[in-house]
């Protein structure tokens, strides 16, 4: 019976009504339980795997008029050791007034959200799950964990950079209501509203999140789907890609451009068409010409590509806070080529170009030649990535470097069709 209370207990607690965003709450208490506390956490391990070493904040609890305050003051007592920090925040809502301070804060920090949880105490499963799918849901290993983000938390989340909410955890939006000491309440509707519509476009998120927040009524929580939340552009993609034909630097021809911004940088894609034996008559400038692609990609000198190769595909990556591209380069161990949900280890004469530091910025740069029979592979897929794998023996920081990146796979075909 105890256990029912206190479940019934929590649930009421959830759906408690926020307070008026620019209501006079200055000395208003918080009159929900536990108020927001937070925890500094670093985890390492994803290092290892490319994704660099995370540094999260856990923020747990309710938002109170001074929450915002306290967050402050935390930040400022533990000065980030890594970049991109996280704020991970695991609330029912609270203050409207903090919750948008709190939003601006980490947005000025440059410093990214996600839904979640420090320890495994909820099951994982919300109205976008099918219940008899729950069950097989494996939980994380390490938190973060499902957790969840209703109503006036859902504003503070918009604050990040970067922002992701896990398949098991729960961002919930309704319409806010005023308590009694509100005059004009009318007025106060309007004035408040303006406010938050300010707030949303401010923060990047569409301003139907408005629409999906007063859908319904009173304590009614509107449980967002992954599709609403992209369309919302509430939570972000892993990556942004253009694609572009461009000339090349000595203006002799032109190459296929992708640029793929990531959380770690801008890396680069760029296609070529394959070198071909150079005349006797050729001079060392035409041949160097056929092998440049792009400023930071080209590589004069390169090997012709076999008689079988229709395009060169330079791939460079910025490690970013990773690991230092010189560190890396006598590490490499094999190269891999990502398409869609497969992938293949690359050797032999597919490889054109080994892995080499190329441009300012301390890119790690490596060059593959693609078949007739290749490009018909790549022509058919949506998304395409690149690793770097690295000998175990070397102590490296990390195992794998990569990035991904969609492709566009039109521009592909209408630029492989100009290479004879």
């Amino acid at each position: 019976m105890r256990l029912l209370l206190c479940a019934a207990a929590v649930a009421a607690a959830l759906l408690a009504v926020w307070r008026p965003a620019m209501a006079d709450d200055s000395q208003a208490e918080c009159t929900s339980d536990p108020p927001m506390s937070f925890t500094l956490w670093t985890d390492e391990t994803g290092q290892e795997f490319g994704s660099g070493q995370r540094e999260y904040i856990f923020a747990d609890g309710y938002i109170c008029p001074d929450t915002d305050q306290k967050f402050q003051d935390f930040l400022d007592q533990h000065p980030g050791k890594a970049p991109n920090r996280i704020v991970v925040l695991n609330s029912g809502g609270g203050d409207v007034a903090a919750a948008l301070h709190m939003g601006e804060i980490i947005r000025q920090a440059q410093m990214w959200t996600q839904v979640g949880s420090r320890y495994p105490l909820m099951i994982g499963g919300n109205k976008n799950i099918p219940a008899d799918v729950v069950p097989y849901i494996p939980r994380p290993a390490a938190p973060p964990f499902p957790g969840y983000c209703y109503s006036s938390c859902t504003f503070t989340f918009m604050g990040g950079v970067h922002r992701t909410i896990d398949y098991g955890s729960n961002y919930g939006v309704h319409r806010f209501e005023f308590t009694d000491k509100i005059d004009n309440p009318v007025d106060q509707a309007q004035i408040d509203s303006a406010v938050l519509v300010q707030y949303v476009n401010e923060m990047g998120i569409s301003p139907d999140y408005m629409v999906e927040m007063v859908k319904r009524g009173g304590n009614d929580v509107t449980n967002l789907s992954l599709k609403v939340l992209q369309r919302l552009k509430i939570i972000t993609p892993r990556w942004h890609t253009k694609w572009r034909i461009d000339t090349l630097p000595d203006n002799s021809g032109f190459f296929l451009d992708g640029e793929a911004t990531d959380f770690w940088g801008t890396h680069q894609i760029a296609v070529i068409c394959a070198p071909k034996p150079a005349p006797q008559t050729a001079s060392a400038q035409t041949v160097a010409a056929q092998t440049a692609a792009a400023p930071e990609a080209g590589q004069p000198g390169s090997p012709p590509a076999p008689a079988s190769a229709v395009v060169q595909i330079w791939f460079s990556i910025d490690p970013g806070t990773r690991a230092k591209a010189p560190e890396l380069v006598d590490a490499v161990q094999s190269y891999v080529l990502e398409l869609d949900d497969g992938w293949t280890t690359l050797s032999g004469p597919v490889i054109a170009k080994t892995a080499a530091i190329t441009g300012p910025e301390n890119r790690l740069t490596a060059a593959i030649n693609v078949s007739k029979q290749g490009l018909a592979a790549l022509t058919t897929a949506k998304y395409i990535g690149f690793a770097f794998t690295f000998d175990p023996a070397a102590k490296l920081p990390l195992h794998v470097l990569n990035f991904e990146s969609d492709l566009n796979a039109a521009k592909l075909k209408q630029f492989a069709a100009t290479c004879h």
